[in-house]
């Protein structure tokens, strides 16, 4: 398997202007399987120049017949799930099952942004004495986004689809270590009869690429999905031209398991979401607080499933977890588990690297790990989660609410008194209760604190790149 992936400028696949290309690797064996094509400052001059000429036919083209153009992307992305799922595992190392789920979420979220503004985009109005007031939806203009390798396709489908269905253009940079889910959903768009510089897909080297678009008047939205640290940067880069974002950024969830929670049932439900894309996800538990009467329990059914979890090359649909995306995160779980030991943690089970070729990490659990360790407070993004006893209420809140994140969190109770006033006293924009699961395309997903602001789903997300202009005109007699 070897693959060239281009950029996509102006309704042209080419190679940037400089020849310069990166690596793709497998992250199951470490082999080369493809290369990408790295964007130029002229290839992003190109870029810019195509979105905006595109923009002044896209915002008028009927909403109806931007629909159906989604629509159809849509069903072709279904049409070539099994393909683009193989190639997505290649790269990112996920299982393969759940490269086929990513992509089927891609496409149901490009298809609800079509539903959802047939809805949306009408003009409304509202009767004042002697006059006629109306609010007009108006797309918000050129859109910047930055899609992470964690979840390429189905975060690549939220920026384009509501930004498309919008009437905005867009200037995509997706991961350079997982191209191909952004080039399948770009395709589908093209085959679905999307016109030229409506969507350009770029690759290269992120802090130049984001410096050079967030510097132009052209851009008028930026949406990035990434680190709170890079989400911080782009935001200072955003505002000399005032420019609206979206900042969907790091997490560290907290689940809180209380003292009439069904044990079995929370340990299952935490152990099959938190190692899920080997942890990889702002929105996995990574810290588990349990009631001090549950707490042997728990962690001795909770450890029986983790060591179940059977770790090895994502194509083999066996697998339960993959492997890392990459050596740095390798090298990242091998300096969060040290740390916690040096201060005074214990490992239950795993801590330490396959001694196979591939980027193998097992899924590890640590206990009596102080409030201080890195992992506590420092987005872990990988399959290591720390399990720690509480006494009562405030405690486990308090705990939960201790770091600056505030993405997700969930909590386990038999009690819907209990869930709601955990649910009330939790800082974070997403509380899952008794459960852990994605999020539908028609439900806003968004953080607070330092995991960001803005939305992303729902009507909420597809609102996020329209002005709404107010049109006042006087009765004439």
């Amino acid at each position: 398997m070897n693959q060239e992936f281009g950029l996509l400028i102006d309704g042209n696949w080419c190679n940037g202007s400089d020849n310069r290309f990166g690596e793709l690797i497998n992250p199951a064996n470490e082999q080369v399987i493809g290369r990408v094509a790295y964007a130029s400052q002229t290839d992003l001059d190109r870029a810019l120049a195509a979105a905006k000429k595109s923009f002044l036919t896209w915002r008028d083209t009927p909403v109806s017949t931007r629909v159906k153009i989604l629509d159809r992307a849509a069903t072709l992305l279904y049409d070539r799930i099994d393909a683009a799922a193989l190639w997505l595992t290649c790269e990112q190392g996920k299982p393969v099952n759940e490269s086929r789920q990513e992509l089927i979420r891609a496409a149901e979220t490009i298809a609800w942004n079509a539903k959802e503004a047939e809805r949306i985009l009408e003009c409304r109005s509202f009767p004042v004495t002697d006059y006629h007031r109306f609010i007009v939806p108006e797309p918000i203009g050129v859109v910047a986004a930055f899609t992470p390798w964690n979840y390429p396709a189905v975060v690549s489908a939220r920026k384009i689809a509501p930004a498309l269905a919008a009437g905005c253009t867009i200037i995509l940079k997706a991961a350079e270590e997982t191209p191909s889910s952004a080039v399948a959903i770009a395709m589908a768009l093209i085959d679905a009869g999307l016109p030229p510089g409506v969507v350009n897909l770029v690759f290269g080297d992120p802090p130049a690429i984001s410096q050079h678009l967030l510097a132009s008047p052209i851009i008028r939205k930026l949406s990035f999905t990434g680190s709170t640290a890079v989400g911080k940067q782009l935001a200072k880069l955003a505002t000399d031209n005032l420019v609206r974002c979206t900042l969907e950024l790091g997490g560290h969830a907290p689940a809180i398991v209380f003292a009439d929670a069904d044990v079995d049932a929370a340990a299952e439900a935490i152990a099959a979401y938190k190692f899920k894309s080997s942890g990889q996800s702002c929105n996995a538990p990574s810290r588990i607080y349990v009631h001090e009467t549950l707490y042997e329990p728990f962690l001795k059914r909770f450890t029986e499933l983790v060591q179940n979890i059977r770790v090895g090359d994502g194509m083999d649909e066996n697998t339960d977890m993959g492997p890392m995306a990459n050596s740095r995160r390798i090298a990242a779980m091998e300096r969060l588990v040290a740390d916690a030991v040096a201060k005074g943690g214990c490992v239950v089970t795993g801590g330490k690297r396959l001694p196979r070729p591939g980027y193998f990490f097992l899924p590890t659990v640590l206990t009596e790990v102080p409030d201080d360790a890195a992992i506590m407070n420092e987005e872990p993004f990988g399959p290591i989660i720390p399990i720690a006893p509480f006494a009562d209420f405030d405690r486990a809140i308090h705990q939960a609410n201790s770091n600056p994140y505030g993405l997700a969190a969930y909590v386990f109770t038999g009690s819907p008194v209990v869930a709601e006033a955990a649910a009330r006293a939790l800082e974070v924009g997403n509380v899952g209760i008794n459960q852990l699961s994605g999020v539908p395309p028609n439900a806003p997903v968004g953080g607070i604190k330092d995991s960001g602001y803005g939305y992303e789903g729902g009507t909420e997300g597809l609102e996020a790149f329209l002005n709404l202009k107010l049109l006042s005109q006087k009765v004439l007699s």
